[in-house]
């Protein structure tokens, strides 16, 4: 599908310095860049005043996915470049987008970061270090939903804490694990077309591992994110990843994994005790997202509004108040 965008220069990413090298060898040394840090946003007003300060030293391409808000003038504001589409595409569209445009510029490595997400100050940093080790192709960081005290926010905590486990689990067995989740990294030249997927992340670990490249857990690292405001919108999230998962024969998600579900289970209670009671209802929910999820799989109309990352749920958009507590 060829998509149709605008994009926006600013003073992020060198794309003035990219154009005059096609003139000059000398500049397109200038311009060829080890890094670049990319969001995919969609109605993102809120939380992008949050994050774009955080890696305003680091070159940094919005894609905006059809939003209706103010979210490209956001973006521009705090100097990323910005592509914006005039409608929405999905998570995947973007995303190839993002890597058309690192490729031609002579990017060599990825950051992708949701837009709702506040990294640790050296998260970048440990990313890129691990992806320096000749064997790694990809990495990911800790991840830690937050929002208000409820149910819902109980029940998320402990499912993407169970995610995270699993990716330990994986990493005592295999010393490779799934790359997914709201900030990894990735080295550019094994990735070709994560289009068509509706987990970007997953079609990422993929392509590395068929490239024989190890993608890794940087456990030490973490990277903040806006939890699921009610049950529903947990629902919707899990319905659509297990959509995702399940387009592969072998998926490479922990919890589609039982092996690692079964370490990281009791690892994820002796770390916090506190979340056994919400145990059941996780369970319970899991099991709904997978049946529903297994019908979406066989209904194409389903899996087009999967890709779409369509999003009927407000977020809880407080994660300055979160962060400020937890440093």
């Amino acid at each position: 599908m060829k998509l149709k965008s605008i994009m926006v220069k600013s003073q992020g990413c060198d794309t003035a310095g990219w154009m005059e090298s096609s003139q000059n060898p000398r500049g397109r040394e200038r311009a060829a860049k080890p890094l670049l840090l990319v969001v995919c946003a969609y109605n993102e007003v809120k939380t992008l005043p949050e994050l774009l300060p955080l890696v305003s030293n680091r070159d940094v391409l919005v894609v905006d996915d059809g939003s209706t808000d103010m979210t490209g003038e956001m973006a521009t504001r705090y100097g990323a470049t910005l592509i914006i589409h005039p409608e929405r595409y999905g998570k995947t569209a973007s995303f190839q987008e993002a890597i058309d445009f690192a490729r031609e510029r002579g990017y060599s490595s990825i950051v992708q970061i949701d837009a709702d997400t506040i990294p640790s100050p050296r998260a970048v940093q440990d990313l890129l270090t691990v992806l320096s080790q000749p064997d790694v192709g990809g990495a990911s960081v800790w991840q830690i939903p937050v929002g208000p005290r409820n149910v819902s926010t109980s029940v998320d905590e402990l499912i993407w804490s169970l995610l995270n486990h699993g990716k330990r689990a994986q990493m005592a067995r295999n010393g490779t694990c799934h790359t997914g989740g709201v900030m990894h990294a990735f080295r550019l030249e094994p990735i070709t077309k994560v289009v068509g997927a509706i987990n970007d992340d997953e079609q990422v670990s993929i392509l590395l591992r068929k490239a024989g490249l190890r993608t890794v857990f940087v456990s030490s690292s973490y990277a903040l994110f806006d939890s699921s405001s009610s049950i529903g919108h947990i629902i919707e999230r899990r319905r659509r990843m297990i959509t995702g998962h399940l387009i592969y024969p072998r998926s490479t998600a922990p919890s589609m994994d039982f092996a690692s579900l079964r370490v990281a289970i009791p690892w994820s209670l002796k770390e916090k005790p506190g979340r056994l009671p919400w145990l059941v209802p996780a369970v319970a929910i899991e099991f709904v997202c997978r049946l529903l999820a297994w019908r979406d799989s066989r209904n194409p109309e389903a899996m087009a509004r999967a890709r779409r990352w369509v999003t009927t749920y407000a977020k809880n958009s407080n994660l300055h108040s979160r962060h400020r507590d937890l440093r």
